[in-house]
């Protein structure tokens, strides 16, 4: 069946047979934050490679556009009735290439399902760290000391800053670049930026859905980091999904993130138990 095997850049005309082969396929992998798959298809930069048994559509690999010498496999496809491990390492096989080419330093990998574990090793992927979601039921805020620092709603004009202290804020394999960024602001329940002295110290985006808030991003300056900037966003967004009826908020966050599970814990969140491990490839040393 090798012989019959190959490999071909995404172009547009396939867009239709992968949305059916995601649908159909128990072998599927999404990880597209804030887009549905055919709007991510299209975005310009995306690395997506495909995979052909003679005409027929059979496995589909895609990274989300480089950012810092990282990207993340967003979307992963392999047919019904065809070999995982044989078809995943073919088109990671033509992927690597890619992106050696384009300088990449790391490939990461968050194992929503848990499928895609077993064949992660063979591509040279390794266990790297758990995502951990945080819940917190509803319950009253304490209040907050004064502080100087001002909180306003975060529009369009204020993206480059909010940009700017997510780069500062997170490593480069967790930042995230300027169209998803916009898209999260256009999408968000919530936008709230930190205002000291004229400058943009931090920021939050969370999401609403009927009584169930989400807080999807929270960063803060490293300069401004145990300066209750953190504490002033979360207070201020947790107050205002009160009074909107929002009955409970979950979170995410790295493991090894100390500092924000320690922030989440104060407003009273817990972990939940749905821990979600993150595999990486370090293809540049």
């Amino acid at each position: 069946m090798t012989a019959a095997l190959h490999i071909v850049d995404y172009e547009r005309k396939y867009r239709e047979e992968i949305l059916s082969l995601m649908f159909f396929s128990r072998h599927t992998h999404t990880h597209l934050d804030w887009y549905k798959a055919g709007q991510w298809l299209d975005i310009q930069g995306n690395v997506i490679q495909l995979a052909f048994h003679e005409d027929t559509l059979i496995g589909v690999m895609g990274v989300a556009q480089p950012l810092n010498q990282t990207v993340w496999l967003r979307l992963i496809i392999v047919a019904h009735g065809f070999d995982p491990a044989l078809i995943l390492s073919l088109l990671w096989e033509h992927m690597r290439v890619q992106l050696l080419r384009a300088g990449i330093h790391t490939a990461s990998v968050l194992v929503i399902n848990p499928w895609l574990a077993s064949f992660l090793p063979a591509l040279g992927f390794g266990y790297s760290e758990d995502v951990v979601t945080m819940h917190r039921a509803p319950q009253d805020l304490s209040p907050l000391p004064a502080t100087s620092v001002t909180l306003q709603n975060g529009y369009i004009e204020h993206i480059h800053q909010i940009i700017t202290i997510d780069h500062a804020a997170f490593k480069p394999s967790w930042q995230m670049s300027a169209i998803d960024l916009r898209l999260a602001q256009r999408q968000a329940a919530s936008c709230t930026i930190a205002v000291l002295q004229g400058e943009v110290v931090g920021y939050e985006i969370a999401t609403r859905h009927h009584t169930s808030g989400h807080l999807a991003r929270l960063a803060v300056h490293p300069t401004m980091q145990g300066q209750r900037v953190g504490q002033l966003l979360l207070h201020n967004l947790l107050s205002r999904f009160t009074k909107r009826g929002v009955r409970g908020v979950t979170v995410n966050t790295q493991k090894t993130n100390i500092r924000s599970q320690r922030l989440y814990r104060r407003f009273g969140f817990i972990r939940n138990g749905f821990d979600i491990p993150v595999w990486q490839l370090r293809l540049i040393s």
